[in-house]
């Protein structure tokens, strides 16, 4: 019997989400809540034909008794939306788009009131899907550069949007060691990008983690650009240097690796616009395994995602207060709400 979902959130990646769920194999959508548009709420829910469908989400959850609420909508709403779904007895998993929050005491409090209810959470970082990301990270994993020893990611996108995913993928390429120490630094929040979120324009860190890996991570409008991209989004990439070798991958070009010893050299299509379905498709079907086996953990459950999210908002605390700062760090919401006040 498969999975039953309700998608909350019409706007933004809601029709990407709602697409995906006719393709799985293991979960299907059976509602959509809106926010306050019945127009855009309807035309989606037919669109798909999804029969239940509401602008309010208690009352949608206690229709159709769902396994997952699948959280798309703007993140400045989340934690209402899960201090609802947690009430429902039927809800096993809680998926939120990424980021998981907009302030920390935020994300505390939906890690907090999930493990209270006993409910799982998954952050929607489908970037580990990506078919060529998937196999950069299996290659890491297999020694095909040796021993890690440096990684620099990249995204001229804000660190709260595109930053989000780079810095996840960083700490997945590093198959997730715990973080010793952050540096960074923010600029102004001007809006140079086009994303809704209020964040500062450029940002950078440097990241040492216990296992004596190094990263360095740009954010934003100064950051390096991937050549021959025009679209923002796509200026995305990780390169990753072991001591027998390197590994390139950009968004929407290449994964290359080079092997120094065996003087081996793969060059291979990674693209954004052929696999972001397939990814998402993937990553919503392993709902699934996670849900039956809640034990073996998730590339992307709440654990997982904290440690991303922990290194984001220690380069914010660091640009405010100087130095470094050892994790983990309890961090209050000044350190963020500052920015609200720059625009």
């Amino acid at each position: 019997m498969k999975l039953r979902a309700v998608l909350v959130g019409t706007n933004g990646w809601a029709d990407a989400h709602a697409k995906a769920y006719q393709a799985c194999n293991s979960i299907e959508l059976v509602g959509i809540c809106g926010h306050s548009n019945a127009v855009r709420l309807n035309s989606l829910a037919d669109q798909y034909q999804i029969k239940h469908r509401s602008l309010i989400l208690a009352d949608l959850l206690h229709e159709t008794n769902p396994d997952v609420v699948d959280i798309v909508s703007s993140a400045d709403a989340r934690l209402e939306l899960v201090k609802i779904a947690v009430q429902f007895p039927s809800v096993k998993l809680i998926n939120i788009e990424k980021p998981l929050a907009l302030k920390p005491t935020e994300a505390y409090e939906i890690a907090n009131i999930c493990k209270a209810h006993n409910k799982l959470v998954l952050v929607n970082h489908q970037h580990k899907y990506l078919p060529a990301w998937s196999k950069a990270r299996n290659l890491l994993q297999t020694g095909a550069i040796g021993e890690i020893e440096f990684i620099r990611a990249s995204t001229r996108v804000n660190i709260m949007e595109q930053g989000s995913h780079v810095i996840d993928m960083v700490m997945f390429f590093n198959d997730f060691s715990p973080v010793s120490w952050v540096m960074g630094q923010t600029g102004l929040c001007e809006g140079k990008d086009s994303s809704s979120i209020v964040a500062p324009d450029e940002s950078m860190a440097s990241v040492l983690f216990e296992n004596g890996v190094r990263a360095t991570i740009e954010c934003g409008a100064f950051a390096r650009s991937i050549p021959g991209e025009t679209n923002p989004f796509y200026h995305i990439g990780v390169e990753v240097y072991g001591k027998e070798g390197h590994l390139k991958i950009a968004l929407n070009q290449s994964l290359e690796v080079r092997n120094y010893i065996t003087q081996s050299h793969i060059i291979e299509k990674s693209s954004w616009e052929d696999g972001y379905l397939e990814a998402l498709i993937a990553y919503l079907d392993s709902i699934d395994s996670y849900v039956s086996n809640a034990e073996g953990g998730h590339i992307c459950d709440l654990e997982h995602s904290m440690l991303s999210y922990q290194v984001i908002m220690a380069i914010y605390h660091t640009a405010k207060y100087g130095g470094k700062i050892t994790l983990p760090h309890p961090f209050e919401d000044s350190i963020v709400e500052r920015f609200a006040t720059l625009q």
